[in-house]
């Protein structure tokens, strides 16, 4: 079993496709999806996988779309696919693995106390302030599709989101920073389908008075 870094491999996996113009959308929620799994099994060196199952967390209903995709991740390097031919046996992955973790050596004896600490209270600020940073902004595009994919939310929706916000260094339209960018996330969200429910409710008012049964006299002056 190797030793994978979560986020580092994640970041690993981005920048491949950043540079990698023959990368889409589906190949990207198809990886999250076999990465999702991968994480689950602790990461090992390989993982049985099942086929609907992985379609529908990766959001792909053509069975052809899906073996497509995950030919092109094979050929590309991303991950070797094992297929079984047995329907009583599922498929096996094996990922690519762009980071391993190094073993860190254990000190052989404890440490002398150091005098000069930091208290607890400032060391508690100074970690309260690390995770208000740490919120301000996703570490990239894959963070927040795994938040999106997390609550059931539309890989659209979280591109959008990015690219807009990107677009805006992370500010709100008023220029002030945002604190918390899963919450910024929600809000994006409620307000897009809020729009879109308006865009196509239809209008009361018009729509009874095509369909009205009431007869004028149109030759009375006005």
């Amino acid at each position: 079993m190797e030793k994978v870094n979560y986020i580092t491999q994640l970041n690993e996996a981005l920048e491949h496709f950043n540079n990698d113009p023959r990368i889409k959308q589906g190949h990207i929620t198809l990886y999250l999806a076999f990465f999702h799994i991968w994480n689950r099994e602790y990461f090992k060196n390989t993982i049985t996988i099942n086929r609907e199952l992985t379609m529908e967390r990766a959001k792909i209903k053509s069975k052809t779309t899906y073996h497509n995709m995950v030919r092109d991740l094979n050929e590309w390097g991303y991950l070797q696919y094992y297929p079984s031919y047995d329907p009583r046996r599922g498929s096996v992955i094996r990922m690519a693995i762009f980071y391993t973790q190094p073993v860190q050596k254990l000190a052989k004896r404890v440490p002398e106390p150091v005098q000069n600490m930091v208290s607890s209270y400032k060391q508690k600020t100074y970690l309260n302030k690390n995770k208000l940073a740490g919120l301000a902004r996703p570490f990239n595009i894959l963070e927040v599709l795994l938040f999106f994919k997390t609550n059931n939310w539309t890989a659209d929706e979280g591109k959008k989101y990015y690219e807009y916000y990107q677009e805006r260094d992370w500010k709100l339209s008023r220029g002030l920073p945002i604190k918390d960018w899963k919450l910024a996330a929600r809000n994006f969200v409620e307000k897009g389908r809020e729009l879109e429910r308006k865009r196509t409710m239809p209008i009361s008012g018009y729509v009874s008075n095509l369909h009205t049964t009431k007869k004028k006299d149109y030759g009375q002056p006005l």
